[in-house]
């Protein structure tokens, strides 16, 4: 298998058709918590991406799950992470497709948690949500607004020449949920987000 990504809790290898991710033993945490945490960990994640799907969005398709083992099998996407095919040329089509993907997961409930430009990929000519390590189950309109106040934050960082142009067609995609947006507000006007000014 070849290795295709490495993370703080994951590393995924390529096998064929699937991106196979494992969540190998950690050593610093005691080995019966380390287990339970790696089952769950994998289990929802699995139970995430299937009714991701049942709802619309695109994601990756489960092919396999081994909660013993830690181990996810998944349908291997062929293309560019978002991050790196966002220009200001074409951030209005990938970022409405964006948010309307976002919408779709936060219609079901789930919370992405970690919502950046790397965690898309262009691939077949569309526009797909990937990893879900961090993702979990969520109605509350606060949770929502913390996955966008991420998304907002991870634009500014990365594409700081057109973020704004980015976050507008974001939210024109991101259009069903005034709740959420009024929450991201509020959130947003909090000391702990708000933007310190010198």
């Amino acid at each position: 298998m070849e290795k295709i990504g490495d993370g703080a809790e994951a590393v995924v290898y390529r096998n064929g058709e699937a991106a196979v991710k494992v969540r190998p033993k950690k050593a610093y945490r005691h080995p019966l918590l380390d287990d339970s945490l790696r089952k769950s960990r994998t289990r929802i994640e699995a139970r995430l991406l299937a009714k991701a799907k049942l709802k619309g969005a695109r994601v990756p398709a489960v092919l396999a799950v081994d909660e013993k083992q830690g181990t996810l099998d998944i349908e291997y996407l062929e293309g560019k992470r978002l991050r790196d095919e966002l220009g200001a040329e074409n951030c209005g089509k990938w970022c409405v497709e964006a948010g309307k993907q976002v919408a779709l997961l936060h219609a079901a409930s789930i919370i992405h948690g970690d919502l950046t430009t790397s965690n898309f990929i262009v691939s077949r000519g569309a526009l797909f949500v990937i990893d879900f390590g961090l993702a979990f189950s969520s109605h509350r309109s606060e949770d929502k607004a913390v996955d966008l106040h991420v998304f907002k934050e991870a634009l500014e960082s990365k594409h700081f020449a057109f973020w704004e142009q980015a976050w507008n067609a974001f939210l024109e995609g991101y259009d069903s949920a005034p709740d959420v947006l009024t929450r991201l507000e509020t959130l947003e006007n909090r000391g702990r987000y708000k933007k310190k000014v010198k």
